[in-house]
């Protein structure tokens, strides 16, 4: 990151989740204090936190985003590794069943960071408050925003602790509240428009549990995923490696469906995945804590940046603009995006505007939909091609959710096809590289084969793939 320079005053950030962590870093170069405010006390280990109800389940960071952890925290990757994390290939090292067929497992080289979420929160939330200008203040709640006698300009949040309410003034306010962002109320408070909604409804639930691998058990994978098949199956399982030898198993179901919270259902749930590979291993781990339950019932996006009038000084990010599906492990990897496009605007306003942030929030709005767009585009068009499934289908989607099938069944005998699908879902390309005639060309030829060939004689559909050199 570029030198420090704290030009500005003292900044608010509201949550101390991951979205409210890494933004709080970017703000620490500009501001000459960063204060963050969190419903929690503060952790004193790598444990799971009440407001992060989501934080026990399976959670990836993807190329780009463990990428901008490095920027943000250099040497952060190796403290994780040396503690349990591990930095795997994203094909290699991960055993993929999804649309009906196991996906080929040559070497890419897009990395995938693996541990559990409570352990990669804890370690950034030490580097953040190593920052001598940065504070962390648990046991409170935001119950409102301050503003100039126009209500056109944030100046502090009115905070709660204790029982007592007081005011605390700030040049910036970072709402990082996650899903339940009171943005919507405050704003329509504050005489402006709510902003239009767009969600897809899958109501899906998580279960799932730490458990103790089979000491005689040898897996050539570090990641097992085993994905549904719209519009049949809807049932999802995977186990990745965290830290500390240990797997993490969840078991998921959209439409109502969920894994039970009794051992003997939750085995039975896996029994009834259409590859038995997960329900194998998970028959001989041994269990370590209890079934813990978690559900979601969309994906959303407020649309911010459509508003005509927003408050100067007030900047939305993660959940509480866009809240992914979280199967497809999006959600913080965007947020580390939000945060080094907060930074960069920032940085644009310091040399444009060194006095004043008047436009800051605006242009950050504007340009956080750009971030938005490529992974919400690809996670809801896969969900839509569930006909449960409840959101906006535009003009052509069907022709859009027959090339997504194709291209995906094709991934499993080809390689360079599932790179440059992987290299998209990594957030390090857009479109263009699924589009372009190198993939289109045989996703096409594919789905010409499919008129007449059923999928087990096109793709791989039952035998999982071994990675084509040592073991992991």
């Amino acid at each position: 990151m570029d030198e420090p320079g704290h030009r500005f005053g003292r900044a608010v950030v509201m949550g101390g989740s991951m979205a409210g962590l890494l933004s709080a870093r970017a703000l620490a170069d500009h501001f000459e204090k960063v204060i963050i405010l969190e419903r929690d006390s503060l952790p004193g280990t790598h444990a799971a936190r009440k407001g992060v109800p989501q934080g026990t389940h399976v959670h990836v960071m993807l190329d780009a985003g463990h990428r901008l952890l490095e920027r943000f925290f250099p040497g952060l990757l190796q403290d994780l590794r040396d503690q349990g994390a591990a930095l795997i290939d994203s094909t290699r090292d991960v055993a993929w069943h999804h649309f009906g067929v196991w996906k080929s497992r040559v070497p890419q080289g897009l990395p995938l960071l693996v541990c559990t979420r409570p352990f990669l929160e804890w370690h950034v939330l030490r580097r953040v408050l190593a920052l001598p200008n940065v504070e962390f203040h648990g046991g409170v709640s935001v119950e409102g925003l301050l503003t100039d006698a126009s209500r056109q300009r944030v100046t502090g949040v009115r905070l709660k602790k204790a029982g007592a309410e007081e005011p605390l003034e700030a040049a910036l306010v970072v709402d990082a509240t996650g899903r339940g962002s009171r943005a919507p109320q405050w704003l329509e408070a504050l005489g402006h428009a709510r902003p239009e909604e767009e969600q897809v409804r899958v109501d899906l639930t998580y279960t799932t549990r730490l458990y103790e691998p089979p000491a005689h058990r040898q897996e050539d994978w570090k990641v097992l995923m085993q994905y549904p098949c719209p519009p049949a199956n809807w049932r999802a399982g995977f186990i990745s490696r965290v830290e500390r030898d240990r797997w993490i198993v969840t078991l998921n179901g959209y439409f109502g469906e969920h894994a039970p919270t009794d051992d003997e259902g939750f085995l039975a749930f896996a029994r009834s995945l259409p590859q038995p590979d997960l329900y194998a291993c998970l028959r001989e781990a041994r269990p370590l804590g209890p079934l813990t339950l978690h559900k979601v019932k969309e994906s959303r996006w407020r649309h911010y940046e459509r508003l005509a009038r927003f408050p100067e000084n007030w900047v939305i990010v993660g959940d509480a603009v866009c809240a992914f599906n979280p199967v497809f492990g999006q959600g913080m990897s965007v947020a580390a995006q939000g945060a080094a496009l907060l930074h960069a605007c920032i940085q644009e306003q310091a040399r444009r505007l060194p006095t004043t942030l008047d436009g800051l929030a605006q242009r950050f709005r504007e340009r956080l939909s750009d971030t938005i767009r490529l992974p919400w585009f690809m996670g809801t068009n896969i969900d839509l091609q569930y006909p449960q499934a409840v959101g906006q289908r535009k003009l052509g989607v069907g022709v859009l959710h027959w090339y997504i099938r194709r291209m995906m069944e094709r991934s499993s005998q080809d390689a360079a096809v599932h790179r440059q699908f992987n290299r998209v879902l990594h957030l390090q390309a857009g479109l263009g590289a699924v589009l372009q005639p190198s993939v289109a060309l045989p996703v096409l030829a594919d789905g010409a084969r499919a008129l007449f060939m059923p999928l087990h004689s096109r793709a791989n559909t039952d035998i999982r793939p071994a990675p084509p050199s040592s073991s992991p």
